[in-house]
This record gives C-alpha cells, sequence and structure tokens, in this order.
C-alpha cells in the first residue's frame, strides 16, 4: 500500500494534539488520585482538629416529671345557646317593624308585619267561595229531602197501583241522586275549608314573630324593605335572634389530655374582660372524634350568663384532669428540635455524645412541653442545640437549673 506525501503530511499534524490531550488525561488521572485520599480523610482531620480545641461547650439540663394530672388552660370561644336568622315565609313589603337591635324579645312576640295583598285577597276569594259551597249544599239538602218525601209517596201509591211502576223507579233514582249531590257538595266545602285555612296560615306568614325569647342581634330590614320569602342564597334575612341566658364555651382540647374529658366534668371559665371573676360550668357534650387536621376534641362547656357574658368573646377555659399512673417528662421549650422528621430532642449519653432521638409531644405548657414517648426523667438534654451539635459529636455539658 502506498501512501501519498499529503496523507503523511495530515497525520504527522495531528500527532502534537493527541500527545497534548493524552498528557493532560494523566494530568487529571493524578490529580484525582491524589485527592481521593484528601477527602476521605477531611472528617478525620476535622475531628481531629476538635479534639485538639476540645469538644464544643453547650448548656444542658436534667429532666424532670411533672405532675400525674394537674389543670389544662386553653382558649375558647362563646356562642349563644340558641341563636337563628329568621326569613320571610311570604313576599311583600314591610309595612311595620316593632324591635330593634339588642331589644329582649319574648317567644311569640311580633317583630314585624309584610304587606301582602295578594294572599290577603285571595283568602277573601276563598272565603266567599266557601259561603257560595254552603248555600249549595242546604240547597242540596232540601232537594234531597223533597225527593225523600216525594219517593216514599210513590212507592205508596205503586203499591195502590195507582201511578205505573216506572213512574216510582224515576222517582227512586232521583232521591238517590239528590243523596249523592248532598255528599258532593259537603266534600266541596270541605275542599273549600281546606283551602281557607291554607290561604289563612299564608296570610299568618305576614306577622314575623320571635321563635324563642332571646336578643335581636342583628337587623336587616325597614319599613317599607321588599322582603322575598325563603332562606336561599340572595334572599335577605329579616332578624337574628339570640338566647344567651346561658352560653355554650367551645375549646378545643389537644389529644393528650382529651380522654380525660367526659360530660358532666367541671370546668371554670375566665374572661379578660372581667377580671376577677371566675365563671364554673359543666362539659355539656365532645365531639367524641379528634379533629384529624389539629388532632384536638371540640367540647362545649354550659355557662350561665349574669349579663357580662356577650357572645363572639374570647374565654379561657381550665378543666382539673384526672391524676394519672404515669407523670409525665417536661421538656424545656428551648430543648425541643423540629425537623422534617418531627418533633426531636439532643440527649446526651454517658460519654457525653449528641444523639438525636425522635419524641412524642402532649400538651404544651408554655415554657415546657409534656413528652408522651421517648424521653424519661434523668435525661440530660441540650439546651439550644445550634449547628455545631451533630449526631454523634462529643459535647461538653455545661449543667443548669
Amino acid at each position: 500500500m502506498t501512501h501519498t506525501p499529503h496523507a503523511e503530511h495530515q497525520s504527522s499534524s495531528r500527532t502534537p494534539y493527541v500527545g497534548a490531550a493524552l498528557f493532560f488525561l494523566v494530568l487529571i488521572v493524578i490529580g484525582v488520585l491524589a485527592l481521593m485520599p484528601k477527602l476521605r480523610h477531611r472528617d478525620e482531620l476535622r475531628v481531629e482538629a476538635q479534639e485538639a480545641v476540645g469538644p464544643p461547650v453547650v448548656l444542658a439540663t436534667k429532666l424532670k416529671s411533672g405532675e400525674a394530672g394537674g389543670h389544662l388552660e386553653i382558649a375558647a370561644s362563646v356562642q349563644a345557646f340558641d341563636q337563628t336568622p329568621v326569613f320571610a315565609r311570604t313576599s311583600g313589603y314591610v309595612k311595620a317593624r316593632y324591635v330593634d337591635i339588642g331589644d329582649h324579645v319574648r317567644q311569640g312576640q311580633l317583630l314585624a308585619v309584610i304587606d301582602d295583598p295578594q294572599t290577603a285577597q285571595a283568602l277573601m276569594q276563598a272565603k266567599a267561595t266557601l259561603a257560595q259551597l254552603k248555600a249549595q249544599l242546604a240547597q242540596a239538602q232540601a232537594n234531597a229531602q223533597l225527593s225523600n218525601v216525594t219517593n216514599e209517596r210513590w212507592q205508596g201509591l205503586v203499591k195502590q197501583g195507582v201511578v205505573s211502576k216506572q213512574d216510582a223507579d224515576q222517582r227512586f233514582a232521583q232521591a238517590g241522586a239528590d243523596v249523592a249531590t248532598v255528599a258532593a257538595a259537603q266534600a266541596n266545602i270541605a275542599a273549600g275549608e281546606a283551602n281557607v285555612r291554607n290561604l289563612a296560615e299564608q296570610e299568618s306568614f305576614s306577622r314575623v314573630t320571635a321563635p324563642f325569647s332571646g336578643v335581636i342581634l342583628s337587623r336587616s330590614i325597614d319599613k317599607g324593605s321588599l322582603i322575598s320569602s325563603g332562606s336561599q342564597s340572595g334572599v335577605t334575612q329579616m332578624f337574628t335572634i339570640g338566647q344567651s341566658e346561658t352560653v355554650r364555651v367551645f375549646a378545643s382540647v389537644p389529644q393528650a389530655s382529651a380522654g380525660g374529658l367526659f360530660a358532666g366534668h367541671v370546668a371554670k371559665v375566665t374572661f379578660r374582660e372581667v377580671p376577677g371573676q371566675v365563671y364554673t360550668g359543666t362539659v355539656a357534650r365532645t365531639s367524641q372524634s379528634l379533629d384529624p387536621g389539629t388532632r384536638t376534641l371540640l367540647t362545649e362547656v354550659d355557662l350561665k350568663n349574669d349579663g357580662r357574658i356577650l357572645p363572639g368573646m374570647y374565654a379561657t377555659t381550665i378543666f382539673d384532669l384526672p391524676r394519672g399512673t404515669v407523670a409525665p417528662v417536661l421538656l424545656p421549650a428551648n430543648a425541643l428540635v423540629i425537623r422534617t422528621a418531627g418533633p426531636q430532642a439532643v440527649v446526651l449519653d454517658g460519654n457525653n455524645i449528641a444523639h438525636f432521638r425522635s419524641i412524642a409531644l402532649g400538651r404544651d405548657l408554655g415554657s415546657a412541653t409534656e413528652v408522651v414517648s421517648g424521653l424519661k426523667a434523668g435525661d440530660i438534654v441540650v439546651l439550644s442545640p445550634g449547628d455545631g451539635v451533630v449526631d454523634g459529636a462529643k459535647v461538653e455539658p455545661n449543667m443548669q437549673q
């Protein structure tokens, strides 16, 4: 095989580039091989540096047990014992309004009158029709009585042979027809009376009354306002009425304390707006189920109102919880670590090695939190652990009370 001078020139020109690429590749491989031991021993060098300086000093404390029971203070809200919007049951214009916001009303008291001329006219017409039906009944009864007397006479005459059997049968059939006419008239009267009662009931809807005794909480109408019947979306309510002689106090109790509450449990309620006054009530009912989002039990406390408690107020409920057999461990608030794995605490072993331990929390007591599981009394935990405290690192604890 022969090589042209041109091909030999191209081959000789590529030789320096290939050699340079191989040279740089060898340098990269040598650099990587030299760097790997350094990376492998980086952590060891860091540990050696820490040992040369000494382990970091951290604040630590020994955990103690709380009380096996005690009381629970939790925020709550107040609602009226009964509260409902009042809607119109007939359409028309407000003819008169007799109450306003804050007025005390009794059950059945007249609140407003709605002018509904169509229903009034229909009722008058129904009453007139009923009177006409009653007159028709009287006429039908008179005809039936006459037909009955005539039939009896003709039946006697046919026996004497004075009249034909055909004529007597016609009188008998007429008497029966007149009796049926009376029955039909009576049925018409029953229908007319039902219509009158229905329209009278509709007309009574023009008189808006209080469903129960209470206080007018809101008013949405004035004299002359156009009102539509019903409670569907877009229909304006006339009033809101509430009964607050007894109020409902609702509190969301955490899961750790929910098992100690039951109907009849005594509770104390305080209000910041009523300083020095402690109200005593009882747990009326609970939701019997924890909210899956908050893990709390909705609890209702019924409370007698002395006139100073207003629906919508915030309150503080105090529950005396039953004594348990195991006292919970109290974890200081600044020892709690929140991570993606959940709540944790940094626990020191006998060699002062830090370990991140997952825990389950109970009640939040403000300065401390009850720990349901994961810790025990006597454990030493790090307070306010910083980024320098890692799992498995040795530390120097500075014990705090």
